[in-house]
């Protein structure tokens, strides 16, 4: 008996499944799920409150490939999520952590890396974003440690929806990156955004 979650038994079907960290609002992850009725969509959120108000959201929308965990991602990733089975995971604007203390709270410490690495498809895809370049350099760091391979010339998908919190904070603009596994003979990326 496997100790990792089944996404079937999670969504009641064999979808592919991408996993956002740190919704928010849920706006982004509400419009990649409306806009791909056949991919399910899975986030992790750590406040329940907006966890809850997520899944109400989802609901109201009629989007039956969205289901929302509220808890802590590097909890959820490195406990319950199988090998390989993740299409695609979007890490957009992490909470920085600013104050020195906290620094520990922040996505790229620990083993998250290690686990996102290990739980992405062989074709799958890492997309990163923040307005804070620092944040995304210090999560890309761990990411290529951990075997991933960052696109160097990634971009943002231009039709990208952009939530209310880049709208109003990325004033200088967003850095934004992409990572796949480590290439192998015959295998490409498979990156759909």
């Amino acid at each position: 008996m496997s100790r990792f979650v089944s996404w079937s038994d999670v969504f009641g079907n064999d979808a592919p499944v991408e996993v956002e960290i740190g919704p928010g609002r849920g706006e982004m992850l509400l419009a990649y799920a409306a806009a791909s009725p056949a991919v399910n969509f899975f986030a992790i959120e750590r406040s329940a409150g907006r966890a809850a108000a997520i899944d109400a959201k989802a609901t109201a929308l009629g989007l039956r490939n969205v289901r929302v965990l509220a808890g802590d991602a590097r909890c959820i990733v490195a406990h319950a999520i199988a090998d390989g089975s993740v299409r695609a995971y979007h890490v957009y604007f992490p909470d920085p952590w600013p104050k020195r203390r906290h620094h520990h709270r922040r996505l790229a410490h620990g083993a998250l890396a290690e686990h996102l690495a290990r739980t992405l498809a062989p074709d799958g895809v890492l997309h990163v974003a923040s307005d804070l370049p620092e944040l995304v350099d210090e999560l890309a760091r761990r990411l290529v440690r951990a075997g991933l391979v960052r696109d160097p010339g990634a971009t943002a998908a231009v039709d990208r929806p952009t939530t209310s919190f880049e709208r109003r904070y990325a004033i200088a603009g967003t850095c934004y990156a992409r990572f796949t596994a480590e290439a192998k003979e015959g295998r490409g990326s498979g990156a759909r955004l």
